[in-house]
């Protein structure tokens, strides 16, 4: 308060001090003008004075010559006469007096009296003591003719006599007075017009240099604000933020930054209404909340920085963004609003606009990465709690699988296009599948979902129909990522494995086991995340004596078989109790010797079955087949399809389903092995698989009998298929 008084002293001290001596000199031209008038009016009375005794003096002569006449004719003096002569005898008596005494006349009402001795100059008095000297023997002659009524005439002969003498002298005194009087009254007249003048000119000087003052301050502020207005548009114009004012009836000021309807990307002018601009931009949601929080800072009863938590404008998601090339893209506007107030009252709100699309994005990815990293260590921290060898053993065969698969994509891409690619899709299809199911068996999350993702392009490809050999390149980004990932576990096993000081124990597990290590876990998960309850009932004690090809391709076809059953087979708990069954589904893994260098894997579920009907419904829904061919086929023939790539019975896909490429692994594992397939199912009770395959190589049996799990006979009604 006290900063903004003196700069308030400071910037109009000038112009105060100039309308001070404005009225200084205005009261003082005043001052002099009453007292000049004084003397003005004081003058001209006087010379009135001087006049009417100059006048009367020349009627008491007359009057005594009249009187003369009268008394010589022998008539009486007429009354008239003797009262004008006692009048006008008194007056110049009075006149007199007043000149020497000051104050008025009998009689006189005139405002302003003269004061004795006051404005008389020295002559003015010597003038008046001759007068009354010449006067006063004259009027001592008249009172006598007065008291004798005018009938006395030696006494009208003494006073006519003198009056006669002395007349030319008493009237030449007298018109002194009147000259003198008039002198006075030129006098004080021209003083009055001199201080006039002065002050004229000096209420000019000062009106002149008030004016110059203000003129050059009015200059100075038209040039302050043309400044200020140019540096406002400059910012305005460099600013990169959209910044404007809105008033409380939400209306745009009339000024704004350069950059605001870029910004917002759409037309933006002044008086526009701020929520109508941004209703086809939001939600009716949040536009309805952006109402109530311009509300709430136009009020006077809550803080603004209590309430900017609740702007719905912050970092906001807004329709129709584009990245500038015509481009469609996700884009986040940032509203900043801070209040603008005079006294306690808000009157605008200063709304600062950001493109905040590069910060989300940021920030998203940062909070990706860090997901990304959290899941990465948590991945390979599981890795450790595998046995060692066997991750080394799994991450050597992702390798050959990738090194093969990266020279079929290198052939493919260099080949001319007219080529179809269909079966070679299928074949990475099945080489990528396989490694999925490995690693998630082995909790390699990591692996598994480079996996996964792979799967989905290949689907993209599978499923368009013809590829050409130019669309396979962009598979080499997926073949990277997992080479990547490959060598980041590998590092990280040579890692820990430096940083022990005593060797790891070496591992007790039987082949059986091995081959089955982390079975239990990956069917528990799936059936969590399938909202079902499932147990794996194994004995695969026969996978002991396998060579290890064999035992690779029944560890392939197993875990393929694993994901179907939990998947498709195995019901959720409430329908399984709805059928009677008890709630936890049953996935068995029997293996056993069958002779002739063969061995038989027996994988049995008892879950809902392979439905005709739904495999029917399933096939027409892919297109693939018309009504017509699928009536033609048989139910051998319908069953038989959930052998072919992307024929699937799931209602979506997901990571373990619907991708339609685990039973053409299966069928290409037995396949290459000169195996065979027997199935058996039965709807609403089982589906049981037969995998015999031929050994090569086998170790003694051990232990056979009693061992061998017995296979499992169909019943009357079950489905059979052997192919």
């Amino acid at each position: 308060m006290q900063q903004a008084t003196n700069s308030f002293w400071k910037r109009y001290f000038i112009l105060i001090i100039a309308v001070g001596l404005f009225l200084v000199i205005s009261a003082a031209l005043i001052g002099a003008t009453l007292l000049e008038s004084n003397d003005i009016a004081r003058g001209t009375h006087a010379r009135r004075l001087a006049g009417n005794e100059r006048s009367a003096t020349q009627v008491v002569l007359l009057e005594l010559s009249q009187l003369d006449r009268d008394a010589k004719a022998g008539r009486p003096a007429q009354k008239s006469t003797l009262d004008n002569l006692k009048d006008r005898a008194e007056l110049i008596t009075d006149t007199i007096k007043v000149f020497r005494e000051g104050g008025r006349l009998p009689g006189d009402t005139s405002s302003v009296p003269l004061q004795p001795g006051a404005g008389a100059t020295g002559e003015m008095i010597n003038v008046n003591s001759g007068v009354n000297a010449v006067w006063a023997p004259y009027a001592a002659l008249i009172s006598q003719v007065l008291k004798s009524g005018g009938a006395d005439q030696a006494k009208l002969d003494r006073a006519l006599s003198y009056g006669l003498q002395n007349n030319e002298k008493l009237f030449g005194l007298l018109n002194d007075r009147v000259n003198d009087s008039q002198e006075i009254l030129e006098i004080a007249n021209r003083r009055l017009r001199i201080t006039q003048t002065v002050g004229a000119v000096m209420i000019a000087l000062n009106f002149l240099f008030t004016a110059l003052v203000a003129f050059r301050r009015l200059i100075a502020g038209d040039r302050a604000v043309t400044q200020s207005r140019k540096q406002t548009d400059d910012i305005l114009a460099t600013v990169k933020e959209g910044l404007f004012l809105v008033t409380s009836d939400f209306s745009i000021g009339s000024q704004m930054s350069n950059s605001l309807p870029q910004i917002m990307q759409r037309k933006v002018e002044p008086g526009m209404n701020l929520l109508e601009v941004m209703r086809t931009m939001v939600t009716p949601q949040t536009l309805e909340a952006t109402r109530d929080y311009l509300g709430l800072l136009f009020g006077k009863r809550v803080k603004e920085n209590l309430v900017a938590s609740l702007n719905p404008l912050s970092e906001v998601p807004v329709s129709g963004g584009s990245d500038g090339r015509g481009q469609l893209q996700s884009r986040y506007l940032n509203f900043q609003f801070n209040r603008v107030q005079e006294s306690e009252d808000t009157v605008y709100l200063l709304v600062t606009v950001s493109d905040a699309s590069e910060r989300v994005r940021l920030t998203n990815e940062i909070s990706a990465a860090k997901t990304r990293t959290r899941e990465e260590m948590e991945a390979l921290l599981r890795v450790l709690s595998r046995e060692s060898s066997e991750v080394r053993l799994f991450l050597h065969r992702v390798g050959v699988v990738l090194e093969r698969v990266n020279d079929d994509l290198r052939q493919a891409a260099a080949r001319r296009t007219g080529t179809d690619y269909s079966e070679l899709v299928n074949a990475i299809f099945r080489d990528v599948h396989s490694l999925k199911s490995e690693a998630a068996a082995l909790s390699l999350d990591m692996i598994e979902a480079l996996a996964h993702n792979f799967e989905v392009d290949l689907i993209n490809l599978r499923d368009r129909g013809a590829v050409e050999g130019s669309d396979m390149v962009k598979m080499t980004v997926h073949l990277d990522d997992m080479f990547e990932c490959v060598a980041t576990i590998r590092d990280f096993l040579d890692r820990m494995a430096g940083n022990r000081d005593v060797a790891a124990p070496q591992s007790l597990v039987s082949p059986s086991q091995r081959a089955v290590e982390g079975w239990n876990t990956l069917a528990e998960r799936i059936a969590r995340e399938q909202g079902k309850q499932v147990q794996l009932d194994l004995q695969l004690q026969a996978f002991d004596r396998l060579p290890g090809e064999t035992l690779n391709a029944l560890r392939t076809i197993g875990l393929q078989l694993l994901r179907n059953a939990v998947v498709h087979g195995i019901e959720p708990a409430a329908e399984r109790q709805a059928r009677a069954k008890p709630s936890v589904g049953t996935v068995s893994f029997r293996s056993e010797d069958v002779g002739s260098r063969q061995v038989e894997l027996v994988v049995r579920d008892d879950g809902r079955g392979l439905d005709v009907a739904r495999i029917r419904a399933a096939l027409s829904a892919s297109g693939r087949y018309g009504i017509d061919q699928l009536e033609s086929l048989s139910d051998r023939d319908v069953i038989m399809k959930i052998f072919e790539p992307g024929v699937s019975t799931a209602e979506h896909s997901d990571r373990d389903a619907g991708h339609g490429i685990g039973m053409d692994l299966v069928m290409k594992q037995v396949r290459s092995l000169s195996g065979t397939i027997a199935l058996s199912t039965k709807v609403g009770a089982y589906t049981e698989f037969r995998i015999r395959l031929p050994v090569t190589e086998s170790k003694p049996v051990a232990a056979a009998g009693g061992a061998h799990a017995p296979a499992l006979p169909a019943g009357p009604a079950d489905f059979q298929l052997t192919f």
